[in-house]
């Protein structure tokens, strides 16, 4: 999440104290749940982490993106271009779901989310109705997310699977 001084504010939404532990090895502020479901954590969180801190646009990524280098990318040219007057959508690519949301605080209260099977349609049909810019980044990395077995074939991520979990063996 960014602040206005661009500093880059990491939360990690769970549920879990092992998981609230890593967070903060990572130099995340774990964000502490109790709600059941992505759509439903995610809309528990936002006050939460508005009380953290002043947050003028919210960047949700997930953590099944193995290849989620571009991320840096995307935080940096948003301290650089007027973020606050936009929403970012990045889609998996099947153009199915939602890899990364970008929403300017100012839409919290209003937004819903849309997790699950054809979210990224969902998600794109309510920022258009919001009358905001859109930004569309389609990158081939940040689309490729571990929902299925199909998405451990991927060329791209068998090159790196042992170093991301060191007893995989390749089915």
């Amino acid at each position: 999440m960014l602040t206005r001084t661009s500093l880059c504010s990491r939360f990690v939404v769970c549920d879990n104290e092992e998981v609230a532990q890593w967070a903060v090895s990572c130099d995340a502020i774990p964000i502490r749940v109790t709600s059941q479901g992505l759509n439903a954590s995610l809309t528990e969180s936002i006050p939460l982490i508005s009380y953290h801190s002043p947050i003028d646009l919210f960047l949700v990524a997930h953590a099944d993106l193995p290849l989620s280098g571009p991320l840096d990318h995307i935080i940096e040219s948003l301290q650089t271009i007027d973020h606050e007057t936009s929403i970012i959508i990045c889609p998996d690519r099947h153009h199915d779901g939602t890899n990364v949301l970008g929403i300017p605080a100012s839409l919290m209260n209003n937004w819903k989310f849309h997790y699950g099977q054809g979210s990224f349609a969902q998600h794109l049909q309510q920022a258009k109705a919001t009358g905001l810019p859109i930004r569309l980044i389609e990158d081939p990395h940040l689309g490729l997310d571990l929902d299925t077995s199909d998405d451990l074939q991927h060329p791209d991520l068998t090159k790196i699977l042992t170093t991301l979990i060191p007893d995989w063996t390749n089915p």
